[in-house]
């Protein structure tokens, strides 16, 4: 009990240091987003879309590897093997060298050929975007470098270093905001620059970081195992093909969305995939703080432990994407609005269903995390392929018979949470899963959750008139609706005690400062 009580307590830990960050960052996002709408202009914006799609292709290598990395440096620290982690950080670190090098020329190559002869990009403006390409491949090579650094944070529970360099980092963005405002040269080609160089100083702050506080941060070519590598690249092999289905189903639909509609609708698509991005990285920092405790309680033996982590953390999860999507469905007009005074068309639209993007993606990243913990993953990924690998085609075709541009979005969400299944399925075949009480302790009290927290905000939505007054009412009022029915509904009794003795301890504190 006392274990469980500190895991709790460091996931605790670890998920506010995380949203933190997050916070930060959102917020900056979001002035950035309008900042860079409005100094690149709506086209250029949507050609920086359609490049960063190109690039972000690419995820159909660079994820499974980084999966792949963080699964076998957290594994490697929870099984308490004397020398392991140095061996599986240094070969890490070589794997992805060798990696991002094959990945750079790959996306050259393509990236060149798409913008020359398939993508819809402006008269005048080919010239500007393949610079941007270079800049964004380079930018990638960075990242790609930082992986196994990252990792080892994370491995560690030290989620507090990235609260503290967000800090650093938003700073940054900021002044690139300020840079592109004032500059007078192309500023689609400067952003690119400034992002690359944004790269460089990250990198080189999480590298110092892991240099100075964990002494297995140091590759060593001793170190180079060449049979944990063939373990790496094949266990992100087997990544390989789920990922390179979700880079297809994201950003080659965003390509699909160039070649059929225009980069007016990338634009559309482009900002609600911004806020979507932002509220999906806050939600992230919840399952990252989960994952270390679950792949470290599978490594010990204590299975029972890591779904019971992985149950309770689905759940909360989907509260906590509630308590964006409720108020998003409710006011998506009022908040592009807000934020953008003048947005293109389709946006609000676009933002709503990201919303239930983030939703069908989130509802069942805890249950992948728990697979990969087990490590067996291939037979997991040859049946994820066969689902999920029928969105890019199924849009494609929706497309070229004549249908909405939205389509996109609705294939997606329902393909996403039919994955569940599959995943209950490799769960129950590999640890005897119990499916029934996954679904009782979770989809059942969420699904109840999520019709009844829209009851009380639409009926206000629909006796006010559009304004700002209906959305300073709406918004709040559904933040308290989904917190209400998720307490009503979803929480278990302990969970419930747990809260009301937390927030008796707040206010006893605060009125003994009185």
């Amino acid at each position: 009990m006392q274990a469980q009580t500190n895991n709790t307590q460091r996931i605790a830990v670890n998920t506010l240091a995380l949203y933190f960050r997050t916070m930060i960052t959102l917020l900056v996002s979001l002035y950035t987003g309008r900042v860079l709408l409005h100094v690149l202009g709506v086209e250029d914006y949507g050609i920086y879309d359609v490049v960063a799609g190109i690039v972000a292709m690419s995820g159909v290598i660079t994820s499974s590897m980084s999966q792949s990395i963080s699964r076998f440096i957290t594994y490697s620290l929870g099984s308490n093997k004397s020398g392991e982690l140095k061996k599986v950080f240094s070969t890490s670190l070589f794997a992805q060298l060798c990696i991002s090098v094959i990945v750079c020329v790959i996306l050259e190559v393509i990236g060149l050929w798409f913008l020359s002869s398939k993508a819809m990009i402006p008269e005048g403006r080919h010239a500007a975007a393949q610079i941007v390409l270079h800049f964004s491949i380079l930018s990638l090579a960075v990242s790609l470098v930082s992986t196994p650094y990252n990792a080892l944070i994370i491995a560690h529970e030290r989620m507090t270093v990235f609260a503290y360099t967000s800090v650093i980092e938003v700073s940054l963005r900021l002044a690139m905001c300020l840079l592109l405002q004032i500059s007078e040269g192309d500023r689609l080609i400067i952003y690119g620059l400034l992002q690359v160089l944004l790269s460089i100083i990250m990198r080189i702050i999480y590298g110092w970081y892991c240099c100075v506080h964990f002494e297995d941060a140091k590759f060593q070519r001793v170190y180079v195992d060449k049979q944990l590598l063939k373990k790496l690249y094949s266990f992100s092999g087997w990544n390989l093909l789920s990922s390179s289905a979700w880079v297809f189903n994201t950003h080659g639909v965003n390509m699909l969305i160039n070649v059929c509609f225009g980069v007016v609708y990338n634009a559309s698509r482009g900002i609600a995939s911004m806020v979507n991005s932002a509220i999906q990285s806050f939600i992230s920092n919840f399952t990252t703080a989960f994952t270390p405790q679950i792949t470290k309680s599978y490594a010990s033996g204590n299975v029972e432990a890591a779904v019971s982590l992985t149950n309770r953390g689905t759940k909360y999860t989907w509260i906590l994407i509630l308590f964006f999507l409720v108020p998003v469905f409710m006011e998506a007009e009022m908040i592009l609005d807000l934020w953008l005074e003048k947005y293109p068309p389709y946006a609000p639209l676009f933002l709503r269903l990201a919303m239930l993007e983030s939703l069908s993606v989130q509802s069942g990243i805890l249950l992948y995390k728990l697979i990969q913990a087990n490590g067996d993953i291939k037979r997991y990924n040859i049946e994820i392929l066969c689902f999920v690998a029928l969105v890019f085609p199924i849009v494609g075709i929706s497309y070229k018979c004549g249908g909405p541009v939205w389509i996109s979005y609705v294939v997606f969400i329902v393909i996403y949470f039919l994955v569940n299944i599959v995943r209950f399925r490799r769960l129950k075949a590999l640890i005897n899963f119990s499916m029934s009480e996954h679904i009782q302790i979770v989809w059942k009290p969420c699904a109840i959750v999520s019709f009844s927290s829209f009851v009380i905000p639409v009926i206000i939505h629909r006796l006010l008139g559009y304004g700002i007054l209906r959305f300073i009412i709406v918004v709040p009022i559904s933040i308290i609706s989904v917190a209400v029915c998720s307490y009503c509904f979803a929480l278990s009794s302990y969970e419930r005690r747990f809260i009301i003795n937390k927030v008796r301890l707040v206010f006893l504190n605060l009125y003994k400062r009185i």
